[in-house]
């Protein structure tokens, strides 16, 4: 007697990824209190510019993970195990080549921090550009179990390595970073090879190297892009301040976590299946556009922990105190960096329009380069140029709106202007229920009071889409 499998649902992938998510975000904050401990401040600097530009190690696999993504999203994983597993050795042939050029050019470089930097980057664009290939074979393929476990496993093995290991140095960090991402990315391959093979599932097209990365290439500047304007504001203000002033905004940022996380795997899901439905109606717009209530819900949740996070960095991490206001700049904005890339670029993507998800990224990192730039060369206060990436935010989403739609008259049925309104709401709730001199406790009493109600309004929003 065989046992029916349940039907797949985007509730359910939501809930298996999200869960998934949520262990990296637990994981993630678990690293924002155990590292700084571990590390003194200039250190904690310096390992706060590797993460920053190890965001980008992405562009290394030039587009190839992104183009396969493209052509395996909706199939089955019994269609894409084999290719995976060509595309595979085609990204570890292209990391090797990088980590050689990286270890020569350590030897003639004479600063020692640079060789760290050199040969770090190098590995970790190894293993990270082969994990986030693994995880999007699984994610094409409907697997969110497993690409979950992908997602959770290399901070999770990371985190421990910080708590349970006597890691002191730059380089020891960056070494357990780097094994973490591998160890995930074995993980999630092991999954792939027992996938049953399908080969009627197989495209007529041959699998072409040039191809997938010319397919793939569009994509990749598109995510570059998006990268760049959602931390343009953290690239800018490492150029610009010492090392340990970026310290304070790096650990300020790291915040930031679950909205990034929240991207990752809300991004994934809606495109998955986004590209189940027609591409000649309004249905992926309306489908991506029920969004915008899962991640005002999620924003008005997130910020009641605030208070208390504020309250264990005093009790801990005094010294990082100066960062609080940077923090509380940062958050209120991050709602609309999500919707950004989850709702609008998703639409964008889903219907195909590549160049054009482009160009609103390019739009949107230019914006942080005038505003956060701008205020960085009036030598203002780094919680001022955090200000400035949150209004950057803000104007790009509304930019985004009537650009998509223009392009897609659908569009219109996505309920944007209620997602500006509660988020708008729960961001004045929490900075006013911040502002009182009072225990977290009664902090976090207070934003409930301001900001339950829109909160709620939108978690039973996001219900009526039947998630």
């Amino acid at each position: 007697m065989t046992t029916k499998k349940a039907p797949v649902t985007m509730g359910g992938d939501i809930a298996r990824f999200g869960f998934a998510i949520f262990l990296a975000t637990v994981f993630g904050a678990v690293q924002v209190f155990a590292i700084p401990r571990k590390l003194d401040i200039a250190t904690y600097g310096e390992y706060r510019i590797f993460l920053l530009w190890a965001g980008y190690i992405g562009v290394l696999h030039f587009g190839l993970a992104d183009g396969a993504f493209l052509r395996w999203a909706g199939r089955p994983m019994g269609g894409i195990r084999h290719e995976a597993a060509v595309v595979t050795r085609w990204l570890i042939g292209i990391g090797v080549a990088l980590l050689v050029l990286a270890v020569a050019a350590s030897v003639v470089v004479s600063d020692p921090l640079s060789r760290v930097y050199l040969v770090g980057m190098a590995l970790a664009a190894l293993a990270m550009n082969t994990a986030t290939l693994i995880g999007y074979a699984l994610q094409a393929a409907g697997d969110f179990r497993g690409a979950g476990r992908v997602a959770a496993l290399s901070p999770g093995l990371f985190v421990a390595a910080i708590v349970f290991l006597p890691l002191h140095s730059l380089t020891a960090v960056l070494a357990a970073y780097v094994i973490s991402f591998g160890v995930a990315a074995a993980v999630g391959a092991l999954r792939i090879t027992r996938a049953a093979f399908d080969e009627t599932t197989a495209p007529p097209e041959a699998l072409d190297f040039r191809v997938l990365m010319r397919t793939g290439i569009p994509v990749l500047g598109a995510i570059t892009a998006a990268s760049l304007s959602q931390f343009g504001d953290r690239i800018l203000v490492s150029v610009a301040v010492p090392i340990t002033s970026f310290a304070l905004y790096g650990f300020a940022s790291s915040v930031m976590v679950t909205a990034n996380a929240a991207t990752q795997a809300l991004s994934r899901v809606a495109l998955s299946h986004a590209a189940r439905l027609p591409a000649d109606g309004e249905a992926r717009a309306v489908l991506l556009g029920g969004f915008y209530d899962l991640i005002a819900a999620g924003f008005g949740a997130a910020m009641a922990g605030v208070p208390l996070f504020e309250f264990l960095v005093g009790r801990t991490l005094p010294v990082y105190m100066p960062a609080i206001p940077i923090v509380r700049a940062l958050v209120v904005g991050s709602p609309f960096w999500v919707g950004i890339h989850v709702v609008l670029v998703g639409t964008l993507q889903s219907y195909g329009l590549v160049r054009k998800q482009l160009a609103l990224e390019l739009v949107g990192l230019a914006l942080v380069v005038l505003l956060c730039g701008g205020l960085l060369l009036a030598h203002t206060e780094l919680w001022v140029v955090a200000s400035g990436s949150t209004a950057a935010a803000v104007v790009a989403w509304g930019f985004g709106i009537a650009y998509v739609r223009r392009l897609l008259p659908s569009a219109g049925e996505q309920p944007a202007l209620r997602f500006a309104m509660i988020s708008t709401i729960q961001g004045v709730a929490v900075l006013l229920a911040l502002s009182l001199h009072a225990s977290w406790l009664v902090q976090s009493a207070a934003y409930v009071a301001l900001g339950g109600v829109p909160t709620v309004v939108a978690a039973r929003a996001a219900q009526r889409h039947g998630w």
